[in-house]
C-alpha cells in the first residue's frame, strides 16, 4: 500500500509537473519553469519553502526589499509576464510626473526614503542641499497643496525665509534696512540660523572687544550712516571719566588718541604725536602735574609756566635777584632739574668778556628774548649814549659805535674819557688821539 502511495506522488507530480509546462491554458501564462518549484503537492496554494524559481531568470533581479516582498504585490494577474518593470508601474507617482519617470535619480530598492541622490538632483537643480537643508523635511519647502508634489521652487533665500526675516528681532532686520539677500549674512552650509557670516566693511573692520558687542549697542538708530568715529558711541563714557575728567579737561574727542580696540581701560596717549614730546623726568610726572584743573588743551609748553616755584626758589645761585632768564632750558634740561649747566656764551657770535661776564642775562636779553639779540654796543648801550654828559656824546654828535672809545673791561676806564689805553692811545682811537676825533663830529 505504501509503495502505491509513493508511486501516486510520483506520477502525480510528474503529471503536474507536464500540465504546468505543456498546458495551454496555465494560468501563469506561458512559463518554462516546473510548477514545483514554487508548488507542492499538499496544496495547490501552499508554496514550497524552498522556492527553487529565480527571478533573476527573467531579466529582473530582485533586490533589496524586492526580495522580501509577496509576489502578489507586484504580480496582481496570474499571468506573471503581464507586469512593468519600471517603478511607476508598480509605485504612484506622487509627484504626478514633475520629476520625470526615473524613480532611480532619487530611490533605491534598498529603501524607499534614500535620498543619497536627492542631494544630487539638487545640486543640478542650482540648489545644492547641505547644512540644515541637507536635514530638512522635503515638505517644509516644497508646501504644494498636493503631498510630495516637488514643483520647481525659487532658489533664493527669501523665498522660503520671508517670515524669519521679518520676525528677527536682534537685530531688526526690516528696521535696519537689511538687503533680503540672507546669504551676505548666513552661510547655507551652517547648522543653524544664528550662525552668521557678516563681514563689516573696511572703513570699520570689527577688531578687539568690537567682535563680542550686541550689533544694536551702535546700531542703535538704525544700519545705514552710522559714523564711524568712536565718540558717537563713547561719548556717555566720555563724559563719565573722571580720572582724569575728560569733558572738564577739554580733552580731545578723537579716543583712538589714547584708547585702544582691545579695552577701554588702560589707556596710554602718545605725548610725542604733540608740540611737546615727554622727554627725561617729563615721562614719569603724573598728567595733572602739569595740566591744572584739568586744563589739557591750550596747556603752555615753555619751562617757566610750570617751574616758576622752582625758579623763584633758587638760591644757588639766586635767579630773581641776579635776574636769572625764565628760559629754564638755557642752562637745564630734562633730565634733572640741578644738573644745570651754565650757558656758554662763548659758543655764540658774541663771546662774554670783561665787564659782560657780570652782566644780568635780562639786562641785555629783555623780555626773555635770545633769539635774534642784538650784537652792537649802542642797542644796549643807547641810555649810557644819551645821559654821557662829559663830554656830551649826543650834543657833540658822537658815533654811536662805542667800540671806538670804550671796551668791555669797563665804561670808564682808562687815561681817555671811557677808553681804555694801548700805550698812549685809547683802543680804537685814531693816532691824533681826543682832539682829533672831536675835529671829525665837527
Amino acid at each position: 500500500m505504501r509503495y502505491h502511495w509513493i508511486l501516486w506522488i510520483t506520477l502525480g507530480g510528474w503529471s503536474l509537473s507536464l500540465w504546468g509546462q505543456s498546458r495551454p491554458d496555465n494560468p501563469h501564462g506561458p512559463i518554462r519553469w516546473d510548477c514545483m518549484s514554487c508548488h507542492t503537492t499538499s496544496s495547490w496554494w501552499e508554496m514550497n519553502p524552498r522556492m527553487e524559481f529565480r527571478h533573476q531568470e527573467t531579466g529582473y533581479p530582485l533586490l533589496g526589499e524586492h526580495q522580501f516582498t509577496d509576489c502578489i504585490s507586484c504580480h496582481r494577474d496570474l499571468v506573471f509576464s503581464r507586469v512593468g518593470t519600471t517603478c511607476a508601474d508598480c509605485h504612484t507617482d506622487v509627484h504626478r510626473g514633475e520629476l520625470g519617470l526615473d524613480c532611480q535619480g532619487c530611490h533605491t530598492a534598498d529603501n524607499w526614503q534614500n535620498r543619497q541622490d536627492v542631494f544630487q538632483l539638487h545640486a543640478s537643480r542650482n540648489f545644492p542641499l547641505t547644512g540644515v537643508h541637507a536635514l530638512t523635511n522635503c515638505e517644509a519647502c516644497h508646501t504644494n497643496d498636493q503631498r510630495r508634489e516637488f514643483t520647481r521652487l525659487a532658489t533664493d533665500c527669501n523665498g522660503c525665509h520671508l517670515a524669519d526675516f521679518q520676525r528677527t528681532a536682534n537685530p531688526r532686520h526690516p528696521e535696519a534696512r537689511f538687503s533680503t539677500a540672507c546669504e551676505s549674512c548666513h552661510q547655507r552650509t551652517a547648522l543653524t540660523w544664528g550662525n552668521t557670516r557678516y563681514v563689516h566693511p573696511a572703513v570699520f573692520e570689527l577688531r578687539g572687544a568690537h567682535v563680542q558687542v550686541d550689533c544694536n549697542s551702535c546700531h542703535a538708530g538704525g544700519y545705514f550712516n552710522t559714523p564711524s568715529d568712536c565718540y558717537s558711541c563713547h561719548a556717555g563714557d566720555y563724559r563719565q571719566t573722571v580720572d582724569p575728567a575728560h569733558e572738564a579737561g577739554g580733552f580731545p574727542r578723537d579716543c583712538a588718541m589714547c584708547h585702544n580696540e582691545v579695552q577701554w581701560a588702560g589707556a596710554f596717549f602718545d605725548h610725542n604725536q604733540t608740540g611737546f614730546p615727554l622727554t627725561g623726568q617729563h615721562q614719569w610726572v603724573r598728567c595733572t602735574d602739569c595740566h591744572t584743573n584739568n586744563r589739557f588743551a591750550g596747556t603752555p609748553t615753555d619751562c617757566y609756566s610750570c617751574h616758576q616755584d622752582n625758579y623763584a626758589g633758587t638760591t644757588a645761585p639766586p635767579h630773581v635777584p641776579l635776574g636769572y632768564p625764565t628760559a629754564c632750558e638755557i642752562c637745564h634740561n630734562t633730565t634733572a632739574w640741578e644738573d644745570a649747566q651754565f650757558f656758554d656764551h662763548n659758543q655764540t657770535n658774541f663771546p662774554l668778556v670783561g665787564q659782560h661776564l657780570f652782566a644780568r642775562c635780562l639786562s641785555c636779553h629783555e623780555n626773555n628774548r635770545f633769539a635774534g639779540t642784538p650784537t652792537d654796543c649802542y642797542s644796549c648801550h643807547r641810555e649810557d649814549y644819551e645821559n654821557t654828559t662829559d663830554p656830551d656824546h649826543q650834543a657833540l654828535g658822537f658815533p654811536t659805535t662805542c667800540e671806538l672809545c670804550h671796551t668791555p673791561d669797563g665804561w670808564r676806564n682808562g687815561d681817555a674819557p671811557g677808553g681804555l689805553r694801548r700805550g698812549n692811545t685809547p683802543v680804537g682811537l685814531p693816532p691824533e688821539g681826543i682832539p682829533r676825533l672831536l675835529d671829525r663830529v665837527r
